[in-house]
């Protein structure tokens, strides 16, 4: 009789214990389930926040390339930044033709076909901005070239046409620095041989300034 008693305690506690250890292992599994799921959100929120921050920069990236290309489009030059950037080609070209001829009969010929080079590119770059000019631009510039008034006065004094006389390129043309009498004379029986060498020139020079 006194087994009994005993046996049911112990069975009791066993199943007391039994229920401990299930119900440890239950709140176990639903921290790790909560972890995981805690851990999946987290790297779903990481996902979205990298897909959103790439979004982000190819908007900005996009953005910047719209706004370079807007910036690398030709800007129509207003009538002051016309006349300004005529007048560098033009100070250009001048400089350019300058050291050209400077140079030529001087330098070598590498250092001339350099200077050479530059010269026709400077002319070339003057006449390409001339040329690509809007007529409002044109009108602008021929204000600022043509502000001060021509010189006409020898030709109001003698009543004369503001136009140049208008000369052929083609055909035989006489020499305007021969005299009257130089044009007269052919020469033909001139049979005087020229002898002499430049020593006898620079003596017979000297001579007649002393």
């Amino acid at each position: 009789m006194s087994d009994t008693p005993n046996n049911s305690k112990s069975s009791q506690s066993g199943s007391r214990n039994n229920n401990n250890r299930k119900r440890r292992y239950n709140n176990r599994n639903k921290k790790r389930n909560f972890n995981n799921k805690r851990d999946d959100n987290k790297g779903q929120v990481e996902a979205s926040s990298s897909e959103t921050k790439n979004t982000n920069q190819n908007r900005n990236s996009n953005t910047k390339k719209r706004f370079n290309n807007r910036n690398r489009r030709p800007k129509t030059l207003s009538p002051i930044k016309t006349n300004q950037k005529y007048d560098n080609l033009l100070e250009q070209y001048l400089i350019a033709r300058r050291k050209f001829f400077d140079t030529h009969g001087r330098g070598k010929e590498k250092q001339l076909a350099k200077v050479e080079r530059n010269y026709q590119l400077a002319l070339k770059n003057l006449r390409d901005f001339e040329k690509d000019l809007k007529d409002w631009q044109i009108e602008a510039l021929k204000e600022k070239l043509n502000a001060y008034p021509e010189d006409r006065q020898f030709s109001k004094e003698h009543d004369l046409a503001p136009n140049g006389d208008e000369v052929s390129f083609v055909g035989e043309f006489e020499d305007p620095h021969l005299l009257p009498t130089q044009k007269s004379d052919t020469w033909t029986n001139d049979s005087e041989e020229t002898e002499g060498t430049m020593e006898d020139y620079e003596r017979y020079k000297n001579g007649l300034v002393g």
